[in-house]
């Protein structure tokens, strides 16, 4: 035994450091061969003046070292020489039956050797497939016969971990996709595994859970987000994949309300998140895997069954279902503190998918009224469930919800205002309006698009109030390597030309709200409060919007709702390769032709709180300085966010100059320069 151990450690120098073999390649693969008769389960016995090592622990560091071979033999950096001389151990390895001698070790019940058995079995799948172009009948035998005889198998964890590695390792590595040899692995597993989802999903809604069954779920459920990623971000067209968006995933929803734990449900959650937002395996691949490119039209449909299956869920009162947790996170410590907060991750990925699921109806369904009053009905459910945990009595605005919901998630709340905004330019129309002159505008606050809080300035502005009006967070997010906040961010500034006047309304209602705060702080007089709340906006400050609806109406565009069309123009703005093709000339005048406009908007902008206050000055109004105060408290939001645009529209200038932006800004910052001019044309 010792003899055997000294062998191996070397053998572990050796591949650690990627040498050459000394020893005969026959003999390295006889002593790396795992001998399962000599394996003890038990507790090893140290006996006095023997060797320290069980026949346990040889197995298992041979199955370490069997790991390490195949992966320095796979690896490109290898030397060449090395490289051969290793991937010929590893086919001597397989002659000797090495995969058949694993498989048995997967079935026993010591847990470490089955688990590191398991993934040694992995490797060794994985480089059969990459390197020999073939799939290991003995792994898909063993993976089959274990699926099949469920409940009565007892190596069905090692099995569903080994599935797992083996198509995270598909997924890492484009060369597997590539191979041709997929659907010899799917087509076998295909019928098998989703009759196994259902039977797995059955028992867990009507039985008692072990601890087994529990590990067996969560592994299943990790299996389900690999073949899902298989099919949304590679587009492969395998029934399998395809059965899992469209099957398999809407039939987990009912596990919400059986006795699993809590982590298991919000994996359940959050798998689904994953899936509805396209990025299924996010957490370890690659960013260039995940792709922004046009989904595939059957890849459509069974988004869509999915989507569907949700929203039905969600009317019959699924979202009651939902666990959430209000036990603090004191990672294993103890906390005796009386506060605890709701999980607001399972909160937020609950109103992500929703959301993407009306997303992908709107997509899918052509938009009537019918369609819109279900919308309406949907996101009051949503409200409801987020009102029920978080506290809420009344919200100080409707579209408050999403920074509330989404306080640390910054990507998540991106997406949302994204969703939101596509819901807004798409239903906007079917929803009866109503007028603007209402109780001196504040009618506004009482639209259905404001009822069910997705009123698209009203979330910008708030977005904006929540980093203080800051344009370098603003510049953060476009320079990131994700692109959310650029989508949202283009589609936001070609609304805002079209709908210039709801914006100006919607700041000025900011403002009025928050002088009513201010005036009932202060303890101001009734009589004071009174004359200010009660006033009718002056009939310049009409003719003000009236103008912006002018200038508007030369500048913009009908906002493009198509999704195609604007997921075209977002990449065509995105294209970092771009930035070289268009001339050093035309570039240097658009920068310059920007940073004129830029700095004679800032000059502008410092004179607008005067000229408007004069302005309503001149009106028959009894009390002149609470009219002065009104009119600088109405203009605050707006002057804030006009300075953060051209704020980051100057530090996107500089960047630009600098060639240090990451891509060709010049249609955002034409967007930008568009709304400046709208901003001046206000006063």
């Amino acid at each position: 035994m010792e003899d055997m151990f000294s062998f191996l450690k070397k053998l572990n120098e050796i591949f650690l450091h990627g040498d050459l073999l000394h020893d005969d390649i026959q003999k390295c693969a006889s002593l790396l061969v795992p001998q399962i008769l000599d394996v003890h389960l038990e507790t090893p016995v140290y006996r006095r003046g023997g060797s320290p090592w069980c026949p346990r622990d040889v197995a298992l560091l041979q199955l370490s070292l069997i790991q390490k071979l195949v992966l320095k033999a796979e690896n490109s950096d290898t030397e060449l020489g090395v490289k051969h001389q290793y991937t010929r151990l590893v086919e001597v390895l397989d002659q000797t039956g090495v995969t058949t001698t694993i498989i048995k070790l997967c079935d026993t019940p010591d847990k470490v050797l089955s688990h590191l058995s398991s993934k040694c079995l992995s490797c060794l799948v994985l480089f059969e497939l990459k390197c020999q172009n073939k799939v290991n009948i003995y792994w898909l035998s063993f993976c089959l016969k274990n699926l099949q005889k469920y409940p009565e198998c007892h190596a069905l964890l090692q099995c569903l971990m080994s599935l797992i590695s083996v198509f995270k390792g598909i997924l890492k590595d484009e060369t597997f996709l590539q191979a041709g040899n997929l659907s010899k692995l799917l087509e076998p597993l295909h019928p098998l595994l989703i009759t196994f989802c259902t039977s797995v999903f059955s028992a867990a809604e009507n039985q008692p859970v072990s601890p087994e069954f529990v590990s067996i779920v969560s592994c299943l459920l990790d299996l389900l987000e690999h073949l899902a990623a298989l099919r949304i971000l590679f587009k492969l067209p395998f029934p399998l994949c395809q059965q899992v968006l469209s099957v398999s995933l809407p039939r987990a929803l009912a596990m919400l309300s059986s006795s699993l734990p809590y982590c298991v449900k919000k994996q359940v959650i959050l798998v689904l998140k994953k899936c509805l937002l396209r990025k299924p395996g996010d957490d370890f691949l690659l960013s260039a895997h995940i792709s922004s490119g046009m989904p595939e039209p059957s890849s459509e449909e069974d988004m869509a069954t999915l989507a569907e299956a949700l929203l039905n869920a969600v009317s019959e009162g699924w979202l009651f279902q939902v666990p959430v947790s209000e036990k603090p996170s004191n990672f294993g410590g103890a906390n005796d503190a009386l506060e605890s907060n709701p999980d607001l991750v399972i909160l937020g990925a609950v109103s992500l998918s929703v959301l993407k699921a009306l997303e992908v109806k709107l997509h899918t369904t052509v938009i009537n009224s019918t369609l819109t009053a279900t919308l309406q009905t949907l996101m009051d459910h949503l409200l409801d469930f987020l009102k029920h945990h978080l506290g809420w009595r009344k919200l100080a605005h409707p579209c408050e919800w999403v920074s509330l919901t989404f306080l640390e998630q910054d990507d998540d709340l991106l997406e949302v205002a994204k969703c939101l905004l596509k819901m807004y330019t798409q239903c906007h129309s079917y929803f009866s309006p109503v007028p603007e002159c209402l109780e001196d505008g504040l009618g506004v606050w009482n639209s259905p698009l404001h009822h069910i809080g997705c009123n698209p300035h009203c979330i910008f502005v708030l977005l904006l109030k929540n980093v203080a009006f800051d344009d370098s967070v603003l510049l953060d997010f476009l320079i990131s390597s994700e692109t959310c906040f650029l989508e949202y961010f283009v589609r936001y500034l070609k609304l805002l030309r079209k709908d210039w006047s709801q914006f100006f309304l919607i700041c000025s209602l900011f403002d009025k709200v928050n002088s009513q705060i201010a005036s009932t702080s202060n303890a101001v007089c009734p009589v004071q409060r009174s004359g200010v709340e009660n006033h009718s906006r002056p009939a310049d400050i009409e003719a003000a919007l009236s103008g912006a609806n002018a200038l508007h109406s030369a500048l913009s565009h009908p906002v493009d709702c198509d999704y195609s069309s604007s997921l075209d123009a977002l990449q065509r703005l995105v294209a970092y390769d771009s930035s070289d093709d268009s001339g050093t000339e035309s570039a240097e005048k658009e920068q310059s032709y920007v940073t004129r406009r830029t700095h004679a908007a800032s000059n502008d902008l410092d004179n607008q709180t005067g000229r408007l206050e004069s302005m309503l000055l001149d009106q028959e109004y009894s009390n002149a300085a609470i009219i002065a105060d009104n009119v600088r408290l109405m203009m605050r939001t707006q002057q804030k966010l006009a300075r953060c645009l051209r704020e980051l529209q100057e530090a996107i200038c500089r960047l630009w100059r600098k060639k240090l932006f990451p891509y060709n800004p010049s249609a955002l910052l034409k967007l930008l320069t568009q709304v400046n001019d709208l901003n001046e044309g206000t006063c």
